[in-house]
């Protein structure tokens, strides 16, 4: 492949990542699609993996190495960015791994669709992922711009690194990771890449392959699980003015995003319990912030609407989190206290109040509930 210009830039930012980096480069090594290029962005990391980089592109002549000083992940993935020549873009982080037909799954799908936004499913565990030869049920989750708000939530949905993006749209729209951010850069890369896309096209879709082609690794020493110095300010920012009235408001939002999705009942568990995770802690907010601006929550807060059809959707499900009893209860000061403890980062309270509510549920019900 050397003579022609690679399909598929591979962008993988490197930092102490000694003990997987060679499993990630022989998962990229291993695709049944070879039209590619792998840039290993080593951001001046101390263990040896820049060595390791080095070895990488002398063995394969696509892969190149960038050396930089170190800056975060989102400073290397950006340099990666600025050194693709490939039309698409694919993200993967150094302790993860690619399925050996990742690219040429997601390539078909981009050609049978044009113009869709194709991302895949992100499996737990190595063995999930399928084998070179696999070719699997063709089974894809469809989300249009109406649903856009929904699929971000979910946890695949939020990833950088499943998904195949056009790097034409990544440079005409100035798309790039946000480099001041400690946490939450791939929530938010993703977030203005949406906008932009269906801002481009309108009547697209994001087309995702319910097939596991990407392993995420728990690693408690990557950038997305180590606690950040400074990321922690032991108060909660916000801006009142912003937020009169967020309670009528969020509940306009959500029957909004639940008529767009024709209700929950489609959608699979693993899709669902962030929905009701994420929708439930911003419930929590609009009490704090009520509180903060002196207001009063509408009536029926509790009883009707979205915070009692959540409420019912987790008890159905068996979905729990800290505020769960709380909102059962309708104990406003202890959910704003809850919610301050969360959002601060002064974990005691939440920390207490998610094993309170799990071993009441499991006593009171006599069935496990598992965490949203």
């Amino acid at each position: 492949m050397e003579n022609h210009a690679p399909l598929v830039s591979i962008i993988v930012p490197v930092y102490k990542a000694g003990e997987y980096l060679p499993a990630c480069v022989a998962g990229i090594r291993a695709q049944t699609f070879e039209g590619w290029e792998c840039i290993l962005v080593d951001d001046g990391s101390p263990d040896g993996s820049g060595r390791l980089c080095d070895e990488a592109a002398a063995a394969d002549g696509r892969f190149r190495v960038i050396h930089k000083e170190n800056g975060g992940v989102s400073s290397a993935r950006n340099a990666g960015l600025k050194a693709a020549g490939g039309r698409w873009v694919v993200f993967c982080d150094a302790d993860d791994a690619l399925a050996p037909c990742a690219l040429e799954l997601a390539l078909e799908a981009a050609a049978r669709c044009p113009g869709d936004l194709v991302c895949w499913r992100l499996a737990r565990s190595e063995g999930e992922l399928p084998a070179a030869g696999w070719r699997g049920p063709a089974a894809e989750t469809l989300y249009t711009a109406s649903q856009r708000r929904v699929y971000a939530t979910t946890v695949d949905g939020h990833s950088s690194c499943n998904k195949l993006f056009e790097t034409e749209l990544l440079r005409a729209f100035g798309v790039r990771f946000d480099e001041s951010l400690a946490k939450a850069e791939d929530y938010m890369f993703v977030g203005a890449f949406l906008d932009s896309f269906f801002a481009a096209r309108p009547e697209a879709a994001v087309r995702q392959l319910e097939a596991p082609l990407y392993y995420w690794r728990v690693n408690p020493e990557s950038a997305t699980n180590k606690r950040v110095a400074g990321d922690r300010r032991g108060r909660v920012e916000w801006d009142p003015e912003e937020f009169r009235d967020y309670a009528r408001r969020l509940a306009e939002e959500y029957a909004e995003t639940r008529a767009a999705m024709n209700g929950w009942q489609g959608m699979a568990e693993e899709d669902l319990a962030p929905q009701l995770r994420t929708y439930l802690r911003r419930f929590a907010f609009a009490v704090w912030a009520a509180g903060q601006l002196g207001e009063r929550l509408p009536a029926d807060f509790f009883t009707a609407g979205p915070v009692a059809e959540l409420l019912d959707l987790m008890r159905r499900h068996r979905f729990f989190t800290p505020y769960y009893l709380l909102f059962r209860l309708r104990l406003k000061g202890l959910i704003a206290r809850c919610y301050e403890s969360e959002e601060s980062g002064r974990m005691t309270l939440y920390r207490r109040l998610y094993t309170l509510t799990y071993y009441t549920l499991l006593l009171t019900t006599g069935h496990r509930w598992k965490q949203a």
